[in-house]
C-alpha cells in the first residue's frame, strides 16, 4: 500500500503534457515535424511548455507563409508547404516557436497592433534560434529582417 502511495505521488508529481496532433500528409512531414518538435524540447523547455500548452494540431497548407488560428479555444498551427520544401528541422522548430506564441497571444486576449505582435513574436523567436547549435544563416537574417520592419 505504501508502494502505491509513492507511485501515485510520483506519477502526479510529473508534469503532463497534452499531446500535439500531427496530420499525417506529404512525403514524412508528420515525422519532420515531431523531429522539430523533440528539437524544441531539447534546446529551449520553457519554449516547449509555451507550444505544448497553446497548440493542440499540427497541420499543412499551401500558402507561402505558415500560420494559426485559435478553433474553440484551441490552437491550431499550419505549417506552409513552402517551409517545408526548405528541408530544415531547425525551420519547422522555428515555425512553431513563432506561432506558438500567436497563438498564446491570442488565447489570453491581448490585444496588439498586428505589427507589433508579428515583431514580438519575431524576436521571442530569434531567441529560441540564437540557441540552437548550428542555425542556417538565412533563419537569423529573416527573424533581424523581420524585427527591423
Amino acid at each position: 500500500m505504501k508502494g502505491l502511495v509513492i507511485n501515485l505521488f510520483l506519477f502526479l508529481a510529473v508534469p503532463c503534457f497534452a499531446q500535439i496532433k500531427i496530420d499525417k500528409a506529404g512525403d514524412g512531414w508528420d515525422l519532420k515535424v515531431d523531429s522539430a518538435i523533440q528539437l524544441i524540447k531539447k534546446v529551449d523547455i520553457d519554449k516547449y511548455k509555451m507550444l505544448d500548452t497553446n497548440c493542440s494540431q499540427v497541420s499543412f497548407m499551401i500558402s507561402p507563409y505558415s500560420s494559426c488560428e485559435l478553433e474553440n479555444g484551441k490552437g491550431h498551427i499550419y505549417i506552409a508547404v513552402a517551409d517545408l520544401k526548405l528541408n530544415s528541422i531547425n525551420n519547422i522548430a522555428v515555425v512553431l516557436v513563432h506561432e506558438s506564441l500567436h497563438l498564446y497571444i491570442a488565447k489570453k486576449g491581448i490585444e496588439m497592433i498586428p505589427e507589433k505582435e508579428e515583431t514580438f513574436c519575431y524576436m521571442y523567436e530569434l531567441s529560441f534560434i540564437k540557441n540552437l547549435e548550428n542555425p542556417e544563416p538565412w533563419l537569423i537574417e529573416h527573424a533581424v529582417n523581420n524585427i527591423k520592419k
